[in-house]
């Protein structure tokens, strides 16, 4: 089963000797924020403080944005940031998701093309 956010984020950040201050003073919020959320007390990180922390732990952002958005039960994408092409893809797969669209063959193609398929890719 795949691990909840906090339990990714706390096993990051011991496993390259952080403490909850080094990486609260990182994100700048409170070491009771950082240790709430890594006690699944509140929300996950926002996705800008999940990849700011990935960085600083020198982890691979994925399975800790995955986690957030599996207990968040929702994707945060900006899509005003995004490039046209990649603005049209990724509101294509999402309509299409929404209508039904889009069959698992397609989907298992576009896992594949993003080799998403390992949940602890770096941890």
């Amino acid at each position: 089963m795949p691990s909840r956010f906090g339990e990714a984020l706390r096993r990051a950040r011991r496993k390259h000797g952080k403490t909850l201050s080094d990486l609260a003073g990182l994100l700048d919020v409170s070491i009771v924020y950082v240790s709430d959320v890594e006690r699944g007390n509140r929300n996950p990180l926002s996705n800008d403080r999940i990849l700011k922390a990935a960085r600083f732990l020198h982890t691979n952002p994925e399975p800790l944005m995955r986690a957030a958005a599996r207990e968040r039960g929702v994707i945060e994408y900006e899509i005003s940031k995004a490039r046209p092409l990649e603005a049209d893809v990724v509101g294509g797969l999402v309509s299409g998701l929404a209508r039904g669209g889009v069959t698992d063959e397609q989907l298992r193609e576009i896992q594949h093309i993003l080799k998403v398929d390992g949940e602890d890719d770096n941890e």
